[in-house]
């Protein structure tokens, strides 16, 4: 008898053939498992065809709000940090101005300690004026890796000369008169005036100017309190006024209460002004939170539509990998029979 020996494949090629299919199943497997441990479509691309371009622009638009609530979050930590300094400052200044009234006339009783609180007031202003966050001076603008205002006793790199000592000098001309008096408060109204620069020049402001920031969405803010605002200059006028000389020491009674009066005038309106940028401040502040929550509830829904769209169900993913180690199973069952199999098992 005579076998027709080309009926079927050849036992080479079922093997070929099964080790193949065994390979394409473990390939479905691993990425079944690993589609379940992630949540994630294992070919995200392939999977979604022509919705993949919606899921590219969603997790663009989450990438870019992320770092955009990133800066916001510094911004506003230092809109915080500027009001809380703010604050701080009126809380020191207030003080010297109470002094101040209380002696608004020659004989006070506490006018003793007038220039010593003063010059206590004006240390703390200028501490608080040079605070930094992040490693960014609060009230410097633009020109935030610079200090604020030159301490008092400290050499001004812009005039060459310190604070106290410059003011010192300007009150040294004469303060025994009406004249004389009237002649001093107009030379300090100049200086703190700023219109040639000569209190930039003084206490090395750096000279920033304020800066523009977007918070998101074409939403800007202006951080635009700075140490040589009229507000921070009125108050370091008063105080420089105060602390430069013992007001006692004019023994022309009008004299004293013009000098007196007029510091007091001053202390007065830079609190004002302080309070007023306070205000602004925790505004911007406030604008800075609403626009992080408008795009962190924003980044929610955005992220419920990526997972939608490549996102897996984890119930069908287990199931197809139940399935697939079924099927793989007995895939390996087969060929493990067909490898015992001999043509000597029919002989005989």
């Amino acid at each position: 008898m005579i076998y027709n020996m080309t009926n079927g494949p050849s036992t080479l090629y079922s093997n070929l053939l099964r080790r193949n299919t065994n390979a394409e199943l473990q390939n479905r497997l691993a990425q079944a498992e690993q589609e379940l441990a992630t949540g994630v479509q294992s070919d995200i691309y392939a999977s979604l065809g022509a919705s993949a371009s919606e899921a590219l622009a969603l997790n663009a638009a989450l990438d870019r709000d992320a770092a955009q609530v990133t800066a916001n979050t510094l911004l506003g930590g230092r809109f915080d940090s500027m009001s809380r300094a703010l604050g701080t400052i009126r809380e020191s200044v207030q003080p010297a101005f109470d002094l101040a009234v209380a002696n608004s006339t020659v004989g006070g009783s506490t006018g003793s300690g007038l220039q010593l609180q003063a010059r206590v007031a004006l240390d703390a202003l200028i501490g608080q004026a040079n605070a930094t966050h992040a490693g960014l001076a609060l009230f410097s603008g633009s020109a935030s890796d610079t200090r604020s205002l030159t301490p008092w006793d400290q050499t001004s790199t812009s005039s060459g000369e310190t604070p106290g000592a410059a003011i010192g000098a300007l009150l040294a001309q004469g303060m025994g008169t009406g004249v004389e008096v009237t002649a001093r408060i107009a030379e300090m109204d100049a200086l703190f005036d700023n219109a040639d620069g000569s209190f930039d020049a003084l206490f090395d402001t750096g000279g920033g100017s304020a800066v523009t920031v977007n918070i998101g969405d074409g939403e800007t803010l202006r951080l635009d309190v700075q140490a040589n605002d009229p507000a921070f200059r009125d108050v370091l006028q008063g105080l420089a006024m105060l602390a430069a000389t013992d007001a006692q020491e004019i023994s022309d009674p009008s004299a004293y209460a013009d000098w007196v009066g007029a510091a007091t005038a001053r202390l007065a309106s830079g609190m004002e002004g302080l309070l007023d940028s306070q205000v602004r401040l925790d505004a911007g502040s406030a604008r800075i939170d609403a626009a992080n929550t408008r795009m962190q509830d924003r980044a929610l829904v955005y992220s419920t539509r990526v997972s939608d769209l490549i996102g897996v169900d984890s119930y069908q993913a287990a199931t197809e990998i139940t399935a697939l180690e079924t099927q793989l199973q007995a895939s390996y069952a087969v060929t493990a029979r067909l490898s015992q199999l001999s043509f000597l098992n029919y002989m005989g």
